[in-house]
């Protein structure tokens, strides 16, 4: 799980000696060294059919956790297990239940598995798509990867997906930059056998309930259950045989993990105190959240490293911040997590816990309230919660709706997207999804592929299921726009680009918290006025509390200065200016 790399020889492949094919697994566990620097090793099957590479971060079982992991009994009663590795349960997992034992994982994975009995592949990935997993076919092999570059150690050539690139189909499906490269998606497996076959399938999902479903619950023991799930998430998170830390920034999700793990390990010990990893955005006070961060790290007890991001620091890791993500940056957000990475494994951690996912599970976002407000909530009243007349919900939506298509907003203004898409969510979330529009390629390009239809891409990558649920207005618009932020701007940029890429490219392993899927499972059931909750004004104005029952939630754990903080963007200073470094760099390289 730290960093993988396997081909598969179906029956119509030419096999290499069992030499060659080692040779080959090493070149690609080279390139992705950076993913596990403790250990690697190497599995090829008797018949030549299979290689398995891997490269080790160790955490946990730090003697005899080594992979990859074969076992060739027979499962009769129970387990009898070689190691302390959490990988092996997989092994033993799937001796036992088959491909069903993803329903009894849980937590960040991607794995590759071969049943030399009957002679397929079995991939998989986590919920979330926390930790990547790729795949190609190349000379009839079929090739699993944990990044992209592991291909070129097997032999396999890159090349440009200039479609994919002109229609942001590395965000709006599972394409990526490099044609004939897939992303396995969240919450997906895939097959693979010996006539040649790939199967992908889905084994999990978020789903919500009708939007007239009555909520019988109350608030009281939402707020307990909300609580004592993220509890019970971070707990399970601090497990490790290496000293952790946390990231941390001035907002309420990281300051709540930290708030939550601090408490946990003081169960332990009274003297626990964590350490905390903070950017600071010096040259630039407006978006510099570190004084913020350092209140709540000396109300913590915490001890905190102060990471100085300024523009010729974040200049000087774009380019391997780009190398790692393999994809398009738009921002420079990860190079800020590279930086942030890079200090926390120079002061010797191995692990972080961080509060990524948050806004994209409870509703932390400026565009959520567009689609709170598309149609009441049935469940507010019963919970007594005051709401907005239909007549200035109707106001507010129209004022929300003309201020989101303003400026560069009205790129999505097409038919498309008046049709379709404005069912599925506003304006404003596909506008997050867009990183360039026709006239950043050349004429010549768009020729070849057409003007980037954006909306329509982002439409028909969208689970049909889930597209019947909009239409039909089944499900409440918010929860169908918490579905599309999720499996989009979180699951194919967020997680890459300031997730595990730019962690993984300095040895860290980030534990997510907050997308533990038994939290967002139950956090999906709750009514939309719990993540959203409209507030009236003294002058009759209303606004609204993002993230309100998560707010409530971590109360015991946070500062009072965090509690009533209202969420801000946390971006990166003078972007425009570190853009006209990159643009050259980005024509000519």
């Amino acid at each position: 799980m730290c960093g993988l790399t396997s081909v598969f020889y179906p029956d119509s492949a030419v096999r290499p000696t069992a030499s060659a094919l080692a040779a080959d697994l090493e070149a690609s566990l080279e390139s992705i060294k950076h993913r596990g620097p403790d250990s690697r090793g190497i599995y090829i099957s008797p018949d030549v059919r299979v290689g398995l590479g891997h490269v080790r971060l160790s955490i946990i079982d730090l003697a005899t956790g080594q992979q990859p992991l074969s076992d060739e009994d027979e499962l009769i009663h129970w387990h009898t297990f070689k190691t302390k590795s959490d990988s092996e349960l997989v092994v033993q997992l799937y001796k036992r239940d088959g491909i069903n034992l993803l329903f009894h994982l849980r937590g960040e994975f991607a794995f590759v598995l071969y049943d030399v009995k009957r002679r397929f592949l079995f991939a998989a990935r986590d919920r979330f798509g926390i930790k990547p997993l790729y795949y190609t076919v190349s000379n009839n092999r079929i090739m699993f990867a944990s990044e992209i570059k592991a291909f070129m150690g097997l032999g396999w050539r890159a090349e440009w997906d200039i479609d994919s690139i002109v229609h942001n189909g590395e965000v709006s499906d599972e394409r990526t930059v490099f044609k004939g490269v897939q992303k396995l998606a969240a919450g997906h497996f895939a097959l693979c056998g010996a006539s040649g076959y790939i199967r992908t399938e889905r084994y999990w999902d978020m789903t919500y309930p009708a939007a007239d479903a009555p909520f019988t619950s109350s608030i009281d023991t939402a707020i307990s259950n909300v609580r004592n799930l993220l509890v019970e998430s971070v707990r399970l998170r601090l497990r490790s045989d290496v000293p952790l830390a946390v990231y941390l920034s001035g907002g309420i999700d990281s300051s709540a993990v930290a708030g939550i793990a601090t408490h946990l390990l003081r169960e332990k010990d009274p003297n626990a105190k964590l350490t905390a990893f903070t950017l600071a955005y010096v040259e630039d006070e407006r978006t510099d959240e570190s004084p913020i961060a350092l209140r709540t790290a000396t109300h913590l007890g915490a001890e905190v490293k102060l990471v100085e991001a300024t523009e010729s620091a974040l200049i000087g890791v774009f380019e391997e911040s780009v190398w790692h993500s393999e994809m398009v940056n738009a921002t420079f957000h990860g190079a800020g997590k590279m930086l942030l990475s890079k200090a926390l494994r120079s002061n010797g951690f191995k692990v972080a816990l961080s509060g990524e996912g948050a806004d994209e599970v409870f509703g932390g976002y400026s565009w959520f309230p567009l689609d709170y407000l598309r149609r009441p909530d049935p469940a507010a009243a019963s919970l007594g919660i005051h709401l907005p007349s239909d007549e200035d919900r109707l106001t507010m939506l129209a004022n929300l709706e003309r201020s989101a298509g303003a400026g560069v907003f009205s790129s999505v203004n097409v038919d498309v997207a008046n049709s379709s898409l404005i069912k599925i969510s506003s304006h404003h979330v596909t506008a997050t999804l867009i990183p360039f529009y026709s006239a950043t390629f050349k004429p010549e390009i768009i020729e070849i592929t057409g003007e980037p239809e954006i909306a329509r891409q982002i439409v028909e990558g969208i689970d049909p299921r889930v597209r019947h649920n909009s239409i039909l207005d089944t499900w409440h618009s918010l929860n169908v726009a918490l579905y599309l932020t999720a499996k989009t701007f979180l699951g194919r940029i967020i997680l890459n680009q300031v997730g595990d890429r730019a962690d993984m490219a300095n040895a860290v392993e980030n534990r997510v918290s907050c997308l533990d899927h038994r939290l967002v499972e139950y956090v999906n059931t709750l009514p939309p006025s719990l993540k959203i909750m409209p507030v009236a004004g003294r002058n009759g104005a209303w606004s609204f509390d993002e993230k309100w029952i998560l707010r409530q939630a971590v109360k015991p754990f946070v500062t009072d200065e965090i509690y009533r903080r209202k969420k801000a963007a946390y971006n990166p200073p003078s972007q425009t200016h570190c853009f006209n470094w990159a643009c050259p760099h980005s024509t000519s390289s």
